[in-house]
């Protein structure tokens, strides 16, 4: 057996994987590997023939994935071929931090991928569980700060992104998500090892500045949102698993606490150098208060 380790958003993880399955280094994992771990979660692959049967009640279903709660542990079966458990790609048992990973013989015969560790992680659980919340937005680095794009699908959260880092040089940590995370009485944004199609994928814990909710218009404007206008503009861009009734109680305490102690801004912009002044008047107005 091969262990290697890696950190994010606060939690160390261990994935423990037979020499002849052990996934090649990734772009999107090394970033976050760590040589040796305290405490981590440990999720062990084994290749199987046939996936181990539920024995409890689905509680999720979805094309491309199930979730059964069992009496001592919650089960997700991944990637399903005609809706069917049986015929998924890799099933995963969650008891504590103990997470036992099957990965179906016929999709795998040789190594498993990097993708495949991340798509068995429960990370919108574990992260949760941890005082955050996964976060879709475009995350930039101003001057040791984070800003963070969020916005509906094709509304313009990587081009704000690569606005900034044209015209003002500030770094692109993650084009397409982030964990925002209550640490010490902080609010952090954190890089963490999903990022879409994008190419950004680093890791980096920064205070957060601003998040901004965008919007598409022919001319950029700017206005602070506040109390549940801010809690509903955050909320719409978490990854929760909503069949869970504490991950909802815990990311709704979470982002509570991210709407009162981080500044929220609507900015219905244009895809210009303009949307970028006017988002620096705000800020800087905001310092000074």
């Amino acid at each position: 057996m091969i262990e290697r380790y890696f950190r994010f958003a606060g939690i160390e993880f261990a994935a423990v994987v037979p020499e002849e399955m052990m996934y090649a280094e990734e772009r999107r994992l090394a970033p976050f590997a760590v040589p040796a771990a305290e405490d981590p979660h440990i999720f062990r692959f084994r290749r199987v023939e046939c996936m181990t049967p539920p024995k409890g009640n689905c509680i999720k279903q979805m094309p491309d994935f199930q979730v059964y709660e069992e009496p001592d542990q919650t089960v997700r079966y991944i990637a399903l071929a005609g809706r069917s458990w049986d015929k998924a790609h890799i099933r995963v048992a969650h008891r504590g931090k103990d997470h036992d990973v099957q990965v179906q013989a016929k999709v795998y015969p040789g190594r498993i991928s990097a993708k495949t560790v991340l798509e068995s992680l429960a990370v919108e659980h574990l992260i949760v569980h941890n005082h955050g919340v996964v976060f879709h937005c475009s995350y930039i680095d101003r001057d040791g700060k984070a800003i963070l794009f969020t916005a509906p699908s094709e509304t313009g959260k990587s081009t704000q992104a690569d606005l900034w880092n044209r015209y003002r040089g500030t770094q692109i940590i993650n084009g397409d998500r982030a964990a925002i995370r209550v640490a010490d009485g902080e609010i952090l944004a954190e890089g963490i090892p999903f990022s879409g199609s994008s190419r950004y994928c680093e890791n980096r814990s920064l205070p957060i500045e601003a998040i901004v909710y965008l919007a598409q218009a022919p001319r950029t404007t700017v206005r602070k949102l506040r109390g549940y206008e801010a809690f509903a503009r955050i909320w719409e861009g978490c990854s929760i698993n909503t069949w869970d009734k504490e991950d909802m109680e815990l990311a709704s305490d979470t982002v509570r606490q991210i709407a009162e102690s981080v500044p929220v801004f609507y900015m219905p912009c244009t895809p210009d150098e303009d949307a970028v002044v006017t988002l620096e008047q705000a800020l800087r107005k905001q310092a000074d208060l």
